[in-house]
């Protein structure tokens, strides 16, 4: 009667509870150990008779009934033996633990374990293959689409660990007994699936339907299944529907760039990203993908920028080349989640064609014009447009190996907008502050040193009108002048000129104040970089005055100044007048007779050929062009021929050279100083790493300046070992 209504949920009153724990107090106050004995072997016979009556109900039943009917009866069963638990609470404070300390074996259990015990083994043992095969039956209806009973899995999960108490770790029985056969029962079921969908459907298709099957498994693994299954799980769908199936999915990836299939990247992402190594393919075939792309956009417009046109052309190619950029950074992001690996082999397929030569001027050049061409405020854009641009263009410059090309083009640039005195200071600022964030501040402590001396030369130029008050002094040209800092600046030559008598005036004027301010410090005035604005007046085809401002150089305002005391001048008698040289006289006269808005033309000599557009000879004569009609009433005209930017690059060329000699010894200094003695291969590699932020330097040039430094002393070769080297102190 101790065992009483075990097959049914129901309970005893407190009455007969505490009359059947007397009972049991009874037995085991007894001081023989027999009738303890007795009373253990009785309560564990009873449950082996209880158990084998549920095997006998659930010995015909088979799929979802036999699982019902198996979970329901257990659940009974396990609520009656905490209840006889209860009641043996006794026999489990004091006899049950001296017995199980006194035996090796634990043939002794606590009576709640006892009773799973029974179960197991004369109701699960007996009936665990038709479980098994209801429950991985029940998971292939559900692959199928069918709805199912989903709580069953959760509650023999359950079961599992419940019976599986008298091992170590419970989920060990739970592994060996449904996870392993459900695992094996997966991968043979999608091995089959996957195969003949992908012969039946496209390789898109066949993504979605992984990543369908993917989630499904996840979500039933976290919601039903035991936390230890999920990444067993995973990995083993993983390696069926993707791992296995690898090589037809890369092969298909080239096609999902080429044709822009957002979609189908990003499902490529998720499923390949699963698995080990699953990327590395993938990233190396965005990065020949993007390498032809950007070849594509060179070789397109590799003939525009062989020409004269090269400067005006390198902007629709940068524009392309950020179109390009910025459309497969947004790629990366949005369908790759900006994968360090899609990010490297972007930054490397960059890196390749944006440092090929594409004509008559480098990359670094072309992007310098197009900066230019940005912060003159030609392209019209909106202040976060701008900003958009910029962010970009830097973006893009990291990229290049000739750091040091750009930053000395960008400084001509800089200075020749910064002295116009037309600048939009913060976007000026701002590209700046991206470089610095870019290279650091050595890079840019130069340009930022320009800003302040414009700073400064304002300040100063109203200091100088004050003092012309205080000194009572008039001058009738209006002059500003601009003190630059030589070391910030990378102007030109002092050029020899020869001043008319009021700008004489001026510049006396100025070195006079500007002598009262400091005494350590000596001005040399940069003619051919200032402007001046002198007025031509003409009549026009009603014969009424009018009067034109042109904006020119010093120098062509000399050149203008001859023609107001002279109707004509040959070349040599105004090289003469002015002390300068032909080219530089070729050069600054060349505007002002071939601009659309000409101010001079070449005289015609009777017998002689039409000068025409040939160019401009020391034989040549000049007089001012009589014109009676110009589009506006102020020209700007430039302030020399065009051919000088090749020649500036050229001179940007050869200073890059000498600089990056001197960067290289430097470096190489730096490093033996700091290490002291090293292999030559190691002194390469560490000066080069150190290089890299301006230009990738030729290691055959790093070997020879070594050599030069040795020669001068600042190293020596071991004398037992040719390759290594010591730093001379």
């Amino acid at each position: 009667n101790i065992c009483f209504n075990i097959d049914k949920e129901s309970k005893i009153d407190f009455k007969e509870w505490q009359l059947l724990y007397h009972v049991v107090y009874t037995w085991c106050t007894r001081q023989e150990d027999a009738k303890k004995d007795e009373l253990y072997q009785k309560v564990a016979d009873f449950f082996v008779v209880t158990v084998e009556k549920q095997e006998e109900i659930l010995r015909e039943k088979t799929g979802v009934v036999l699982l019902r009917n198996f979970l329901s009866l257990f659940k009974y069963y396990t609520t009656a033996s905490k209840m006889i638990k209860k009641i043996f609470q006794y026999m489990h404070r004091y006899w049950i633990p001296a017995q199980q300390q006194a035996q090796q074996e634990k043939k002794v259990r606590d009576v709640d374990v006892l009773s799973l015990v029974k179960w197991r083994t004369h109701c699960y043992d007996k009936l665990k293959p038709k479980i098994l095969a209801a429950l991985l039956d029940l998971a292939d209806l559900d692959r199928n689409g069918e709805t199912v009973d989903k709580s069953l899995f959760s509650n023999m999960v359950q079961a599992y660990i419940q019976l599986g108490v008298n091992e170590e770790q419970p989920v060990l029985f739970y592994q060996t007994e449904f996870q392993d056969p459900f695992i094996a029962r997966t991968e043979a079921f999608y091995i089959k699936e996957s195969d003949n969908y992908l012969q039946e459907n496209s390789v898109s298709q066949y993504m979605q339907k992984a990543e369908e099957r993917l989630k499904h498994e996840e979500g039933n693994a976290r919601g039903y299944l035991h936390p230890e299954t999920e990444p067993v799980l995973q990995a083993a769908c993983e390696s069926v529907l993707i791992e296995r199936h690898n090589e037809i999915l890369q092969n298909e990836f080239q096609t999902m760039l080429r044709d822009e299939k957002e979609d189908d990247m990003q499902r490529f992402y998720f499923l390949l990203s699963r698995i080990d190594s699953g990327l590395n393919a993938s990233s190396a075939t965005m990065k020949n993908f993007l390498k032809e792309v950007g070849n594509g956009v060179i070789v397109e417009q590799s003939t525009k920028l062989d020409t004269k046109k090269a400067l005006k052309n390198s902007v629709p190619f940068m524009h392309e080349l950020l179109a390009v950029h910025k459309k497969y950074v947004g790629i990366i992001r949005k369908c790759f989640s900006d994968h360090k690996l899609f990010i490297q082999a972007m930054d490397e397929a960059f890196t390749f064609f944006v440092n090929k030569e594409v004509g008559v001027f480098s990359m670094a050049e072309l992007l310098n014009f197009f900066v230019d061409h940005v912060l003159k405020g030609n392209e019209k854009l909106a202040e976060d447009q701008l900003e958009e641009t910029l962010e970009a263009t830097v973006r893009l410059f990291t990229y290049f190996d000739d750091k040091d090309v750009f930053y000395m083009s960008f400084r001509r640039s800089l200075s020749k907008r910064l002295l116009s005195r037309k600048v939009n200071e913060d976007a000026e600022r701002s590209f700046i502050g991206k470089l610095k964030m870019s290279c650091g501040d050595a890079y840019t402590k130069k340009l930022e040193g320009m800003f302040n001396d414009i700073k400064l030369a304002s300040e100063k130029q109203q200091h100088f009108k004050n003092w012309m008050v205080e000194k009572g002094n008039t001058q009738t040209v209006d002059l500003s002048v601009m003190v630059l800092n030589d070391l910030y600046w990378p102007l030109s030559k002092q050029t020899e000129l020869q001043l008319p008598t009021e700008l004489i005036q001026c510049v006396g004027f100025f070195e006079e104040y500007y002598h009262t301010t400091t005494e350590k410090r000596k001005l040399k005035w940069i003619y051919n970089q200032g402007t001046i604005s002198v007025y031509r007046t003409y009549k026009d085809a009603k014969g009424r005055a009018r009067r034109l401002e042109c904006v020119v150089s010093c120098i062509q305002a000399c050149i203008l100044n001859l023609f107001n005391d002279n109707n004509e001048m040959t070349f040599k008698e105004a090289q003469k007048q002015l002390n300068l040289s032909p080219d530089v006289l070729k050069f600054s006269i060349h505007p002002l007779i071939f601009a659309k808005s000409r101010l001079l033309t070449r005289k015609k000599i009777e017998g002689a050929k039409p000068v025409g557009r040939k160019p401009i000879d020391e034989e040549d004569i000049f007089v001012p062009f009589n014109f009676r009609k110009v589009p506006k009433n102020r020209i700007q005209y430039p302030p020399g021929s065009t051919r000088l930017i090749k020649k500036e690059s050229k001179e940007v060329q050869d200073r890059t050279k000498h600089e990056r000699i001197i960067k290289i010894e430097l470096s190489l200094v730096r490093v033996m100083k700091a290490r002291n003695v090293l292999s030559v291969n190691e002194l390469i590699t560490e000066a080069s790493k150190q290089l890299l932020k301006f230009f990738r330097p030729d290691p055959r040039l790093v070997k020879k300046r070594i050599e030069t430094l040795m020669e001068r002393g600042f190293m020596r070769r071991d004398d037992a070992d040719q390759k290594v080297i010591h730093y001379v102190a």
